[in-house]
C-alpha cells in the first residue's frame, strides 16, 4: 500500500537471501571499503497527487536518480558502515511535485565477548511527503510542493548472552524526531518526538526456536499545540509473547501477540487499550520460490484526524527465480486505518509485480507495476492509481 510500511524485519532479513541479492563491490580504501550504487527509475504515474476527482488528476512520466555511498569496515565479527544517499524525483509535466531527498546514516555492530554486544544505529534524513499523501490526503493540490520534513533517529541495543546460551536478553533505547518545515499552525501540530524503551527476553526452547517476551515504554511529545486544541502527548505502553523460528525445513521467521496501552496527558482524548500483534513469515516450499506473509494491529501516531490511528493490515509476497539470472515478484497488501476520534476510516489495498533480470552481476533491471487505492467514508480522500515503472541498479 503506498507510503504503507508492513511489519517484515524478520521476513525480510530471510527473503534477502544470495539468491535474490545484487553482489556489491567495494573501492579498497584502506580500513574501509567505499561501496557506491547508483539506481535510476524512469516511469509513468497517472495519478501523481492521488485524487479523487478524474479532473483534479496529474499524469506525468517521471524520473528518479539515487546515488548511495557507503563507507564499510569489517573488522572479525564485528562492522561500522556510514554513508550518504541522495534521491532525486522529477515529474515531466507536474515540476510542483519535483524533489530532492538527503539521507545521512551511520552504523555499528560490534561483539564485546560471546555474552556482550552492541548495536547502534543513527539516521537524519531530509524527505518528503508527496502532495496528495499522508497530511495533505485528499488536499494535494493545495500545496505548491511536495511537504518536506527532517526526521532523526539515534538506535542503542545492549545484549546479553552468548547465542548457543538458552536465555538471552535485549535492551534497546529509541528516539525519533520530526519536523515539518510548513509553518502554518495545522501543520506544525504535527512535529513531535518519540522516546522508546524495551527490553525482549529470549528463552530458547530447540534448536532453532525461542520463545520471546516484550515490554516497551514510549513517551511522545508534540512541540506545537494550535490554540484551542487538546495535546496529543501520550505515554504508550506494551506487552507482547511469542516466538522466532530462525529455520525449519522450509519455514522461518517470527509471531508475537499481546497488550498495547495508548495514555494521552490531555483529558480530553480518548485512551487506548487493546490488542496488538505482529508476524512475518517466510515459506519456501520449493527451491527458488518463497511466500512472504506479514501482519500486524497496532496504535500509530495519526497524521492528520483525530486522536490516533488503529492500523490493522496483511500483505503477502510471492518470489520465484526462475533462472539464475530472472526472477519474478507478485505482491497483495490490505489494511485498515481507524481515525480514532475523527469517525474516518480508510480501506487500502495495494497491488504490485516486478521482473527483475540481472544483466550482469553488475547491473540488475527491474520492471515493475503497482496498483495502489483508498476507499474511505469521507469521500474526498477516495483514490486510485497506477505506476508504471523500469529501474536500473548499477553497482561496481
Amino acid at each position: 500500500m503506498s507510503k504503507t510500511k508492513l511489519a517484515s524485519a524478520i521476513g525480510l532479513a530471510c527473503v534477502c537471501s544470495s539468491s535474490f541479492a545484487q553482489e556489491e563491490v567495494g573501492i579498497d580504501l584502506g580500513a574501509f571499503e567505499l561501496v557506491p550504487t547508483l539506481t535510476t527509475t524512469v516511469g509513468f504515474n497517472d495519478n501523481v497527487t492521488q485524487s479523487r476527482a478524474n479532473e483534479e488528476e496529474i499524469d506525468s512520466w517521471f524520473s528518479i536518480v539515487v546515488p548511495k555511498f557507503t563507507l564499510v569496515n569489517n573488522f572479525g565479527l564485528n562492522s561500522l558502515r556510514f554513508g550518504y544517499q541522495l534521491s532525486r524525483g522529477d515529474y515531466f509535466s507536474s515540476s510542483a511535485d519535483d524533489y530532492t531527498d538527503h539521507l545521512l546514516f551511520a552504523a555499528v555492530d560490534y561483539e564485546l565477548n560471546s555474552r556482550h554486544r552492541i548495536k547502534s544505529s543513527i539516521d537524519f534524513e531530509d524527505g518528503h511527503d508527496g502532495r496528495g499523501t499522508a497530511f495533505s490526503r485528499g488536499a494535494g493540490a493545495e500545496l505548491s510542493s511536495p511537504d518536506e520534513f527532517k526526521e532523526s533517529e539515534v538506535d542503542f541495543t545492549y545484549s546479553y548472552g552468548a547465542l548457543s546460551a538458552q536465555a538471552r536478553l535485549d535492551l534497546n533505547v529509541n528516539y525519533r524526531d520530526l519536523d515539518y518545515k510548513i509553518d502554518t499552525d495545522s501543520y506544525m501540530a504535527r512535529d513531535r518526538s518519540k522516546s522508546t524503551v524495551g527490553g525482549t527476553f529470549y528463552y530458547n526452547i530447540g534448536s532453532a526456536t525461542d520463545l520471546l517476551f516484550e515490554t516497551t515504554l514510549s513517551n511522545v511529545e508534540y512541540k506545537f499545540l494550535p490554540e484551542g486544541t487538546a495535546t496529543r502527548d501520550s505515554i504508550e505502553t506494551s506487552y507482547l509473547v511469542g516466538a522466532q523460528w530462525q529455520s525449519t525445513a522450509s519455514t522461518s521467521g517470527y509471531a508475537k501477540i499481546g497488550y498495547q496501552n495508548k495514555d494521552f496527558d490531555a483529558a480530553g482524548r480518548t485512551s487506548f487499550s487493546g490488542l496488538k500483534w505482529q508476524a512475518g513469515i517466510v515459506w519456501e516450499p520449493i527451491d527458488r520460490t518463497s511466500f512472504i506473509l506479514d501482519s500486524q494491529n497496532e496504535a500509530r501516531e495519526t497524521n492528520g484526524d483525530g486522536d490516533f490511528i488503529r492500523r490493522k493490515d496483511i500483505s503477502l509476497r510471492w518470489r520465484h527465480a526462475w533462472l539464475q539470472r530472472l526472477r519474478t515478484e507478485a505482491g497483495v497488501a490490505v489494511g485498515d486505518d481507524s481515525y480514532e476520534g475523527s469517525g474516518r476510516t480508510d480501506d487500502i489495498t495495494d497491488l504490485n509485480f516486478a521482473v527483475i533480470y540481472e544483466f550482469r552481476r553488475w547491473l540488475t533491471l527491474n520492471l515493475g507495476y503497482t496498483y495502489s487505492e483508498r476507499d474511505s467514508n469521507q469521500d474526498v480522500i477516495d483514490f486510485d492509481q497506477n505506476i508504471y515503472r523500469l529501474t536500473a541498479k548499477v553497482t561496481l
